[in-house]
């Protein structure tokens, strides 16, 4: 059975995917393809694993820590009213985290960012529109 994100690992290894914002050690940090909430992005692991107790405590703790700067990045650069970090894995079983940040403005706001996924494509960004996002959470990556 393929695995859409270990497709995505092939092409980030590859230097093919225009999305990469940063290559951890334990993980890729990508911008969403699209950014219906500014600075919508996902950590990708690298090396297929179902579920975080499939790793060893040492390395999933450095994969939380990647997590967790990813998470200050966007922080920094966009100011959100709240972050909200999901990882289900229920239609692709490979972990991976989506990082939401939410506005005080932000429609619904109390809503998961889920219950919205039908307008995400409304938001689809080429890669020159990423560009400047990519450039500006490098930007602020300590």
């Amino acid at each position: 059975m393929s695995c859409a994100l270990c497709d995505r690992e092939k092409l980030l290894a590859s230097g093919k995917y225009p999305y990469l914002i940063h290559e951890f050690e334990n993980s890729w940090w990508l911008l969403g393809e699209h950014q219906y909430y500014a600075g919508y992005s996902v950590l990708l692991l690298k090396g297929h694993a179902r579920e975080m107790t499939e790793l060893s405590a040492q390395r999933s703790t450095a994969v939380f820590a990647e997590l967790l700067k990813a998470h200050k990045t966007i922080e920094a650069a966009f100011k959100p009213h709240k972050m909200n970090l999901c990882s289900l894995g229920n239609v692709v079983d490979h972990v991976h985290w989506h990082l939401f940040p939410r506005y005080a403005d932000d429609p619904k706001r109390e809503n998961p960012p889920w219950l919205q996924m039908q307008e995400f494509a409304t938001k689809n960004i080429t890669v020159s529109q990423a560009l400047p996002t990519i450039a500006r959470l490098k930007s602020f990556l300590e």
